[in-house]
């Protein structure tokens, strides 16, 4: 390949990198919220709110002066304390009276559950107490006693008796039972005697003359107390309006945060958004350049080897026997420059021997092909043999001895030849394994850079999870 092709390669590989870098979209403009006007309304609810604040001054002027005589206030206040007392004494005694009351209620109903546990018991026999039953006894064991009862007569009214004597036992709990029974009715006689000694007439009494001259005081003085109720309630709504004002600017402030949150959001998202544009961007450029570099190492990789090697074989043959006629190329191209002439960079130090003698001035090119007669007989002529320094380089490049006397040019040519045949038998294997070995430094250098890659992908995973975060 040559240089003028490659140069073509590099500057078509080149063009869809810059095409693709200038497709991505212009920046998103985005606009801050307006402060300004905020502050405006804000500035303006805060005057309207200080028109308020002497409207107030204003209104507790008025009701400083709209005062009632003070013995009338502190008689007024004195009532009130007094109506406040007996409230409180009017609750106490309430409560107690509820507690008598309650505690009646609880004992009421025992009374009545005890009272039900004797009927239950009675009504099962004819009999109401312990006496009746004693009674029947006597009169049962009387008869008995006399003998004139039949032997199936007595022996019921033996069996009757000892059913009565049983009775009159159980009889016996019925009796506890009304013991405790007379006992409640007792507790319930005194609470309610309690209970009546307990009156609230006279604390209403009290309560309702105070009330009385409470009513005279604020009659006396109505239009006063309506004058300061009247201001009390300006003041009411003033202070009203001025809490719609604050929330108002409350309303207003929240908005414009929420706006501006949004705002730095927008920004965030936009910067993250470039710093993607701008990592592909470097990602597309990398890979950019390693397809040129690999396209570059491969087309060097793929010039036949031993090109030079070759070329400066054919102008040291054309140099030492100018009869020599350089082939034609086998279907590739060099890289057009004669390696014969070396640059002062590569050229290296030889040493000559001590009888040579290297021409300075008037030294024929490198390049010039065939000799003229006259230089052949001027050379035959010559006292000592010579060689053009740029001559012995080469040969020195090739590691091939330089002739010292003109009988060791044949030689020398024979070498070349041979050196010739050698490389030019091993040029294409040797292309081949060039070509493999550019082909395994790409896919290293590659496999490299994708390791380095996915390095500073997971690099930069750990520190948006680490923001992320920090925001939350």
């Amino acid at each position: 390949m040559s240089a003028t092709a490659t140069a073509n390669s590099s500057a078509s590989s080149t063009a869809p990198s810059t095409a693709k870098s200038s497709s991505f979209a212009p920046k998103r403009f985005i606009k801050r919220p307006d402060d300004k006007a905020l502050k405006e309304e804000v500035e303006s609810l805060k005057n309207e709110i200080k028109k308020l604040d002497l409207q107030n001054q204003e209104l507790n002027v008025q009701i400083s002066k709209s005062q009632i005589d003070q013995k009338v206030m502190d008689k007024r206040n004195q009532l009130q304390q007094d109506l406040k007392d007996l409230i409180s004494k009017q609750s106490a005694v309430k409560n107690e009276r509820n507690a008598i009351n309650d505690q009646i209620k609880s004992i009421d109903s025992q009374l009545k559950k005890r009272i039900a546990e004797i009927q239950t018991q009675t009504s099962k026999n004819n009999f109401k107490n312990v006496g009746e039953i004693d009674a029947r006894i006597n009169y049962l064991d009387g008869l008995i006693d006399a003998g004139n009862l039949k032997l199936a007569d007595e022996r019921r009214f033996v069996k009757e008796m000892s059913s009565l004597r049983k009775l009159r036992k159980d009889f016996g709990g019925i009796e506890k039972t009304q013991e405790l029974i007379d006992q409640d009715k007792t507790k319930i006689a005194d609470l309610k005697k309690k209970l009546a000694g307990i009156q609230n007439k006279e604390l209403q009494a009290q309560f309702e003359s105070i009330q009385k001259e409470l009513d005279e005081i604020n009659d006396s003085n109505k239009s006063i107390i309506s004058k300061r109720n009247e201001l009390y309630d300006k003041r009411s709504e003033i202070k009203k309006q001025k809490d719609e004002k604050y929330d108002q600017i409350r309303k207003l402030r929240a908005d414009f945060d929420e706006k501006f949150a949004n705002f730095k959001q927008q920004l965030t998202e936009e910067k993250k958004k470039r710093d993607e544009e701008y990592k592909q961007r470097l990602v597309d450029e990398k890979q950019q350049r390693r397809k040129e570099q690999a396209e570059k190492q491969l087309a060097e990789a793929s010039i036949p080897a031993f090109t030079e090697e070759i070329n400066s074989i054919h102008n040291l043959l054309s140099y030492f026997d100018p009869s020599y006629v350089k082939p034609a190329p086998k279907g590739y191209s060099t890289n057009g420059a004669s390696t014969a002439t070396t640059s002062s960079e590569n050229a290296r130090k030889v040493e000559f021997p001590e009888d040579f003698v290297v021409l300075k001035k008037e030294q024929e090119s490198f390049f010039a092909g065939s000799k003229s007669k006259k230089s052949k007989q001027h050379k035959k002529k010559s006292k000592n043999f010579t060689v053009a320094p740029d001559v012995v380089v080469s040969l020195s490049d090739l590691s091939i001895p330089f002739p010292t006397k003109e009988e060791e040019v044949e030689g020398t040519v024979k070498i070349l030849k041979e050196t010739l045949v050698a490389l030019e038998e091993k040029q294409a294997e040797q292309t081949k394994i060039n070509i493999e070995k550019a082909k395994a430094r790409i896919a290293k250098l590659e496999a490299e850079e994708d390791a380095a890659e996915e390095q500073e992908a997971a690099a930069d995973a750990v520190v948006a999870e680490e923001e992320e975060t920090t925001d939350a």
